[in-house]
């Protein structure tokens, strides 16, 4: 009965939460996710708690376990407590979320039971969700309705960035599902996951396409089956297609113009990094200008990189508290901060960098734990991804979120999907049977 009331909590996370979403007339657009998720993870923690003596830790379950006493500890020592507890504003990463998702990863691991229609369900809501943003890219501005409306291709999620950290998940589960276990509706999905990934134009997503594309090649070729390689060519054919067919109607050359932004971007990384020669004095740079310049690369995530760096040097072990960059910038850089602000017309209040937004808010040895306890799950399923088809998916579908984290940051919509992933991959690397969930 406990594994039952997990398996439907997880699947309620996993499927309900990415979707809800409110207009913000109506409240903070995230205000549905999070209700709704805290609520399941006090359900988890009821559960975990009743079975508390049939408990089992391997090392990636302590090491995830001091993770979270690291996160609680950061939470009690916060620059602001209150923000540390419950998330910042329209966040809402705060220890009760962090604790939730090690929940999770935990049932996840240990008492989810697979049903037949899990796989059926989660893929049309996923692809609904991704013909929804599509959807969005073409509608127009509607300030009432925002962010359902007027603010791009975000899907359920609210922002672009978040929709591309959601189709970094579902996207690569799609396209493997469909080159190893030939179903249409992952090809369907394929179509509705690459559209909606190039639609809301977000380059970390972009980034971390190139990179599962070519962990796929490579475990194609490792692999030697022609049926593989003829579904992999069909998906080559279909992406191409609906690239050129989606740039020929994008009137508003979004993407056209996001590709320039990127060159022009590589071109000033360039600049920056050129001295000039003395008899041509006109291309020196002073190196007030290069920091200038510098700071505005990736969308002025390196500034952001930079500032909130100075918070790790100055709370190197617990950071300035879960969720707290922006009380921690106040109170540890206030000048800087000021400064950024009034450059800039707005404040820092998530790092842009996963790893980084760790080593900020909860300390070094936080951020150390976590790179750990990820690379024993994907080490283990480097190692038996050639032979297990299932943790070849799970190896690839980590690998993108890890990659797209570098430039994006965790949100409530997402990270779930991506906790109980890390709990079955966890879950599945100490199975030698490949007819697992």
């Amino acid at each position: 009965m406990k594994n039952k009331i997990v398996t439907i909590v997880l699947s309620v996370i996993l499927f309900i939460v990415p979707a809800l979403i409110a207009p913000q007339i109506w409240c903070n657009y995230n205000i549905p996710k999070i209700i709704v998720l805290l609520i399941c993870g006090l359900i988890l923690l009821v559960i975990t708690l009743l079975r508390i003596e049939e408990l089992k830790f391997d090392k990636q379950d302590i090491l995830i376990c001091a993770f979270g006493i690291l996160a609680i500890l950061s939470t009690i020592f916060s620059k602001n407590v209150t923000t540390s507890f419950f998330g910042e504003e329209n966040r809402y990463e705060g220890i009760l979320t962090i604790i939730t998702y090690i929940l999770i990863y935990y049932n996840a691991k240990y008492y989810f039971k697979n049903y037949k229609n899990f796989l059926y369900i989660g893929t049309i809501i996923y692809i609904l969700i991704c013909i929804f943003s599509i959807i969005q890219f073409y509608v127009g501005n509607n300030i009432i309705f925002s962010p359902i409306f007027g603010k791009g291709a975000n899907g359920t999620f609210g922002n672009v960035n978040f929709a591309g950290s959601f189709i970094s998940i579902i996207l690569p589960a799609f396209i493997i599902g469909y080159i190893l276990r030939n179903r249409k509706i992952y090809l369907i999905g394929s179509i509705a996951g690459f559209s909606s990934m190039v639609m809301c134009i977000t380059r970390s997503s972009w980034v971390a396409f190139f990179i599962y594309m070519l962990i796929i090649t490579i475990y194609l070729i490792k692999n030697k089956n022609k049926k593989y390689f003829k579904r992999f060519i069909i998906i080559a054919i279909a992406f191409s297609i609906c690239f050129i067919g989606i740039k020929s109607i994008d009137k508003n050359k979004q993407i056209f113009n996001k590709v320039n932004a990127t060159k022009a971007e590589i071109e000033n990384l360039f600049e920056a990094n050129t001295n000039g020669t003395e008899e041509d004095s006109s291309k020196l740079l002073s190196k007030e200008e290069k920091t200038k310049i510098l700071d505005k690369l990736a969308s002025g995530r390196v500034g952001i990189w930079k500032l909130t760096s100075k918070i790790i040097y100055k709370t190197p072990i617990l950071g300035c508290g879960v969720d707290a960059i922006k009380d921690g910038l106040e109170k540890l850089c206030p000048m800087d901060n000021i400064n950024y602000i009034l450059d800039n017309n707005m404040y820092i209040d998530k790092a842009h960098n996963e790893y980084l937004q760790i080593a900020a808010t909860m300390g070094i040895p936080a951020i150390i734990i976590y790179l750990i306890f990820i690379s024993t799950i994907e080490i283990s399923c480097m190692k038996k991804m050639l032979k297990h088809k299932v943790i070849a998916i799970y190896f690839i579908i980590i690998t993108s979120y890890l990659t797209q984290a570098f430039f994006n940051i965790s949100t409530i919509g997402v990270a779930p999907i991506f906790w109980f992933i890390l709990g079955m991959a966890s879950r599945n690397i100490n199975r030698n049977k490949t007819s697992t969930s």
